[in-house]
């Protein structure tokens, strides 16, 4: 039978419980007393002698790659599958799997935990195991004897709702461990107060639970509906895991995601006697192209699911609040790097430039990060020290610099490639300014919403290349600093797990010279004919005396290409791009993990419109205040991996061709 709609109840946000909340040990918990007892004579219920349902789940595997603190997540694999699941008590359950298709996006050798590919049909019983115990092990659930000596409690609010079969309460139910050092769970419980029963429980872990020092966090969420008035059965499940490199802290995590649907329950089955004979997980071993089982695009099962990072912060957030401490399963000491550029790089001021960096969590709260690098062709030493306090939703930082920094704000190229033209022929495509000083920063994070304010005392100095390429010399690099200043900024953005969204910052400075600047970005799409129709929009403007090293640049790679490399710029600017992407069958290169499927591809023929205004000083780009035009065509390739960008200027002619790195994968280039 389907799954009356008294499972509506399932949609209630998370309540967020004040820091003045009461805990209490289970045995003052009237509820959570009655619902340790329920749940001990359901598994041992035996009117309910045996029931069969089916499962349907979407697995996938997706990177999040953070752009300027903002996660961009990617799906890198899909997985489909058909589960049927048999259960019985007392607390009995088996599963097979009838039917399994995946798809590969980028290359990869994911090979999945089997219980990663099933459901949870009993919640977890009395001790929770996840990835086959690799991954947690014998963490005491809290609706059990031993987890609820182990656990306190919180009782939150009463929420009434009226379903296919009469009222139903639910209480909320906050649960912490009573020692966060030790394996616990951190999260919220949904109890029917009529039954005591538990009807949902999402949650996390303490970072002691986790075995394997990859993993970041797990949160899971498990949802059940009410059958035939007397039994609350599983209904819909997600569990998330997310990895990180246990020895180097990169802008860069992986998360496999599980969402499940379980329906069609059939009660009262008898089952055969060797029915849970032999692995938990049964049926097929590996996925099979079968297209008479499905009957839709696997890729078209992703755009019902939901975005991953807004959802599991929030579930961090309120277990960091719970305990007053950051949960993250991470080593305490690893490398740094805010890509692979801050190890190796090259540049015309530096050159080749070594570097280096560590991590290290003083306390759950407390972190600090410094990173040094040598500069082989000009002796410089550069580098920074930061001091992080962390908290639910707040983040505060106090950080000492000495940096060369381009003069764009927006990245324009990967810093792989930027090396690579720069060592081999002298042409670096950024200019560079060396900016010393200190800073104190706050960032708060609210659904999605990410607002952040700073005060630094910084000077910027002009600097002279020092390198030599390989081939030929190297262009001049601009004089673009001003030297001492105290500078404010506030900046606000709202990007979603695609990259749309909004990006809004201000700054003044006070010093040598008085300035104000503020720059927008906006970006957002729209389904039109086959494809996607996308918008990009960037704007900004500054005062008189703005400095060279904050002015703003227009021309080229990532900009408007045909028209000549930052040939534009001043204390202002505008540019909009309109472009139609549309999915593009190419044939997929010999790449390792790919098991010979076709990686997606994209063609987005485009036109943008850019112009700058308000001379500064010293500087090479002009403000003619004259709008250039431009059409190009970009094509991002295998997965996508690569970006090919070709541009024309409508006032020159003048057409240019770059290839790159995709722009997701900047930030770790």
């Amino acid at each position: 039978m389907r799954v009356p709609c008294i499972a509506v109840v399932l949609s209630i946000a998370i309540v967020r419980f004040a820091p003045a909340q009461t805990w209490q040990g289970a045995t003052q918990v009237l509820l959570v007393q009655r619902a340790i007892s329920q749940r001990g004579m359901r598994d041992a219920d035996a009117r309910l002698t045996g029931w069969r349902a089916r499962a349907h789940g979407v697995v996938r595997l997706a990177s999040v790659v953070e752009h300027g603190g903002l996660p961009v997540e990617r799906v890198i694999k899909a997985d489909e599958l058909r589960v049927e699941v048999y259960g019985e008590a007392p607390n009995r359950s088996k599963q097979v799997i009838v039917a399994w298709r995946d798809t590969t996006f980028l290359p990869n050798r994911i090979v999945y935990h089997r219980d990663h590919l099933g459901i949870v049909a009993n919640d977890f019983g009395a001790m929770i195991l996840l990835g086959d115990g690799d991954e947690v092990r014998e963490v005491a659930h809290p609706l059990s004897p031993p987890g609820a000596e182990q656990h306190e409690f919180a009782m939150g609010d009463t929420v009434v709702i009226r379903g296919a079969r009469g009222l139903v309460r639910v209480v909320a139910v906050q649960v912490r461990p009573r020692d966060a050092t030790l394996p616990g769970t951190i999260g919220t419980l949904y109890l029917d107060v009529d039954r005591a029963t538990l009807v949902r429980f999402r949650f996390t872990f303490t970072p002691a639970s986790y075995r394997d020092p990859t993993v970041e966090d797990i949160t899971v969420t498990l949802e059940n509906a009410l059958h035939e008035g007397r039994w609350w059965l599983p209904w819909r499940q997600s569990i998330v895991i997310r990895r990180g490199t246990a020895w180097l802290a990169l802008p860069l995590r992986s998360v496999i995601r599980a969402d499940w649907t379980i329906d069609d329950y059939e009660l009262g089955v008898r089952h055969t006697p060797n029915q849970f004979a032999g692995p938990l997980v049964a049926g097929l071993r590996r996925p099979v192209a079968d297209q008479a089982v499905w009957d839709h695009p696997l890729a078209s099962q992703l755009d019902g699911l939901p975005g991953t990072e807004d959802d599991v912060d929030a579930v961090r957030r309120a277990a960091a609040m719970a305990v007053g401490q950051v949960i993250s399963g991470m080593p305490r000491t690893r490398l740094g790097a805010g890509g692979v550029s801050d190890l190796v790089s090259v540049n015309r001021i530096h050159g080749v430039t070594l570097g280096a960096g560590a991590r290290v969590a003083l306390s759950p709260m407390v972190s600090t990060y410094a990173r040094i690098a040598y500069g082989l062709s000009d002796d410089r030493v550069t580098g920074d020290a930061t001091v992080e306090v962390r908290g639910a939703a707040t983040r505060w930082s106090f950080a000492a610099f000495r940096q060369l920094r381009d003069v764009s704000d927006l990245p324009i190229i990967s810093g792989a490639l930027n090396s690579l033209r720069t060592a081999v022929g002298g042409d670096d495509r950024l200019d560079w300014t060396l900016i010393e000083g200190i800073r104190a920063a706050v960032r708060h994070e609210i659904e999605g919403f990410t607002l952040e304010g700073e005060l630094a005392r910084e000077w910027s100095w002009s600097v002279r290349p020092a390198f030599m390429p390989v081939a030929g010399g190297v262009p001049p690099n601009p004089a673009l600093g001003v030297g001492g200043t105290t500078v404010a900024r506030v900046r606000g953005a709202a990007i979603d797990p695609t990259g749309e969204g909004w990006r809004v910052a201000l700054e003044a400075g006070d010093g040598e010279r008085d300035w104000a600047r503020i720059a927008a970005q906006l970006r957002t799409s729209t389904p039109v004919g086959g494809g996607r129709v996308q918008v990009a929009l960037e704007a900004g403007a500054g005062t008189t005396h703005l400095p060279g090293y904050r002015s703003f640049v227009l021309g080229g790679r990532a900009s408007l290409p045909g028209v000549a490399h930052r040939a534009l710029g001043g204390r202002s600017m505008a540019r909009i791009e309109v472009a139609w992407a549309r999915s593009l069958n190419l044939p997929t290169p010999p790449l390792p993990g790919v098991r010979g499927v076709r990686l997606p591809s994209a063609m987005m023929p485009f036109i943008a419109v850019g112009v700058a205004s308000g001379s500064v000083p010293g500087v090479p780009w002009q403000a003619s205040g004259r709008a250039e035009p431009v059409v190009g065509l970009r094509l991002d390739l295998w997965g996508p991996l690569l970006r090919v960008e070709s541009g024309i200027s409508l006032r020159t002619g003048s057409v240019a061709v770059t290839v790159d790195v995709h722009p997701d994968w900047w930030p770790v280039m």
